[in-house]
């Protein structure tokens, strides 16, 4: 199983998805889906959309991952050939000095840099400064804006950080745009259990558009499917590094992760708490499985389930991740076990919502 993971999630790592083009992860998304049999929709925004049909029509489970990532935007392109850009999505300002990014151009993505100062030319001042992100250039080897005309780079044009994908020890590995290739990865999996173990329920498997923009597209995916039960996948920060000690108890090679309470608070004011009836599923079937589930609480990030967890009459939600390092930098880090952990939980849940299931009940 940690081969085919593997497999899978090294596939979606490495196409380029800046939030708002999402479209080669969205290609692959649908090829896994047809794969398996699975009849896909393609939404105006680009959600990409599997249902597998139960027993119990009446109900609907929704289960959502968004397949964009954060990166930049070209914004101007001045007469020496140089790209400056706009942040999309929280990108750390501090990780992006000497960086490799992948430019769209007329021809795909082509390679560029980030530039840096040389040391032997940075004064003592400048040394232990992070440099504001509007005066970093981007540089793709060319010599004059024509130059970068004539390849087809133009203003909006999207830019990631250039993709990778590394193993390490443990069956860990380190790569770009694991948050949230971790959930697109186990919707492809889920998708090939439950074409051949049909659920009871009506099952909705959903990649997102726009995560980390506005959350748009899973609003709109929401509102059509009106799901009653919603489980939504990311990746949750782990907090058992050195630098985070104390601030919180998640670890990697631990298990998925249950959010008990999540909340913005940067101007959205917005976040989501799961619905009891979810939080006794998944600890029920922690236990009965024998499968590991921690808990997180915290303020200063929040997921779709924010915002599909109010559409139509209400749905009861839960968010489930699996942890991992280095959150929005290009070297994000996850053990493979703990998607295979997440993976059997979830299935084994999934498998337990049944006509008298009570997803109403507090």
């Amino acid at each position: 199983m940690l081969q085919k993971i593997d497999s899978i999630l090294q596939e979606l790592c490495l196409l380029p998805s800046l939030s708002g083009h999402e479209q080669l992860v969205s290609n692959r998304m649908r090829e896994c889906f047809q794969s398996y049999g699975l009849k896909v929709e393609t939404d105006v925004l680009g959600n990409t959309i599997t249902c597998i049909k139960g027993g119990d029509h009446t109900r609907r489970v929704m289960v959502s991952a968004h397949m964009d990532s954060p990166g930049l935007m070209v914004k101007t392109i001045d007469e020496d050939g140089f790209i400056h850009f706009e942040r999309v999505g929280g990108i750390p300002e501090k990780t992006l000095v000497a960086l490799r990014v992948a430019v769209e151009s007329k021809g795909g993505y082509i390679p560029g840099v980030i530039g840096v100062k040389s040391h032997h030319l940075t004064s003592a001042e400048e040394k232990y400064k992070v440099d504001r992100y509007q005066d970093l250039y981007i540089d793709i080897g060319c010599h004059n804006r024509k130059q970068v005309l004539d390849l087809g780079v133009k203003i909006g044009n999207a830019i990631t950080y250039q993709p990778s994908y590394v193993h390490m020890a443990n069956s860990v590995v380190s790569a770009t745009s694991l948050d949230n290739r971790i959930g697109c990865s186990l919707l492809v999996l889920l998708a090939e259990w439950f074409s051949k173990n049909p659920p009871e329920h009506d099952l909705y498997l959903v990649s997102t558009v726009q995560e980390e923009y506005t959350i748009r597209g899973a609003v709109v995916a929401s509102r059509m499917i009106a799901p009653d039960i919603i489980f939504c996948l990311d990746a949750e920060m782990a907090t058992d590094t050195p630098d985070l000690t104390g601030a919180g108890e998640v670890t990697m090679e631990n298990g998925p992760v249950m959010s008990m309470y999540n909340f913005h608070g940067r101007g959205t004011l917005n976040g989501a708490m799961p619905h009891p009836s979810l939080v006794r599923l998944m600890e029920e079937t922690s236990q009965e499985a024998g499968i590991p589930l921690q808990r997180v609480a915290g303020i200063g990030g929040l997921t779709e389930l924010a915002y599909m967890q109010t559409e139509g009459k209400g749905c009861a939600g839960i968010d489930i991740g699996v942890p991992f390092r280095y959150s929005h930098s290009c070297i994000e880090t996850v053990s493979l076990a703990d998607i295979e952990k997440t993976y059997e939980l979830l299935k084994q849940a999934l498998s337990k919502i049944g006509p008298d299931f009570d997803y109403l009940s507090r």
